[in-house]
C-alpha cells in the first residue's frame, strides 16, 4: 500500500527530502495535465509545472492542515495559470501543441489510434480534439478552471470550491455556465463549417 500524502508530507518536514520526489511523481503527471489543459501550450505548461512545484516545495512547511494537500496544489497550478494568462495580455498567443507529444504524455484528451480505427477515423477523433481543446479555452477563465476540474480531474465538487475559495453554488453555477457557453461556442463553429 502506498503512503499517504500526509504521511510523505510529515516524513519531509521532518526532514526525509527524499519524500518530496515521491510527492512529485506521485503529482506531477495530473498537475501538467491541468495546466496543458488550461493553458494549451505545451511548453508553458511544462514550465509552469516546474515553477508549481518549486512553490509548493518553498511553501510546504506553510500548509496547516497537510489531508487538504491535493486541494492545496491544484490551487497553486491554478494561481501559476492565472499570472501566466496576465503576463500573455497583449503577447500573441502560441500555437496548439504537438499532437504527438500529447500522446506520450498521456493526456486524456488523446487517445491512441486503436487497431480497429481506421486513419480518416483517428483523424477525425483528433479534430474534434483540437476542436474541443479551442473552445473550452474560449470560455471564461473562473468557467475553464472547474469544468476541467470537474471534467478531467475528477474532483468533486466541494474540493473545486475549496480550492476556488468559493461557496459550493458558486462552483456548480460556473459549471453549468459553462458547460452552456461551451455547448453554445461548439454549435456555433459547427454552424461556420457548413
Amino acid at each position: 500500500m502506498e503512503p499517504s500524502d500526509e504521511y510523505l508530507i510529515q516524513k519531509y518536514l521532518h526532514g526525509d527530502t527524499s519524500r518530496f520526489n515521491v510527492l512529485i511523481q506521485r503529482w506531477q503527471k495530473r498537475i501538467f495535465n491541468f495546466i496543458y489543459r488550461n493553458l494549451g501550450d505545451y511548453e508553458e505548461a511544462r514550465d509552469l509545472t516546474q515553477d508549481t512545484f518549486a512553490k509548493v516545495f518553498l511553501k510546504l512547511k506553510d500548509l496547516d492542515d497537510t489531508s487538504k494537500f491535493s486541494s492545496w496544489i491544484y490551487k497553486v497550478a491554478l494561481n501559476e495559470c492565472r499570472m501566466a494568462f496576465r503576463r500573455a495580455k497583449g503577447r500573441q498567443k502560441v500555437p496548439l501543441e504537438i499532437y504527438h507529444q500529447t500522446e506520450a504524455q498521456g493526456d486524456e484528451f488523446c487517445r491512441i489510434k486503436s487497431e480497429e480505427e481506421s486513419p480518416e477515423e483517428h483523424l477525425q477523433k483528433k479534430e474534434s480534439v483540437d476542436r474541443l481543446r479551442e473552445m473550452i479555452r474560449m470560455i471564461p477563465e473562473e468557467q475553464r478552471a472547474v469544468i476541467l476540474m470537474k471534467e478531467y480531474e475528477n474532483l468533486k465538487f466541494h474540493e473545486i470550491a475549496e480550492i476556488l475559495d468559493v461557496p459550493l453554488s458558486t462552483v456548480k453555477s460556473r459549471m453549468y455556465l459553462g458547460l452552456r457557453t461551451l455547448r453554445r461556442l461548439l454549435i456555433q463553429k459547427e454552424l461556420t463549417r457548413r
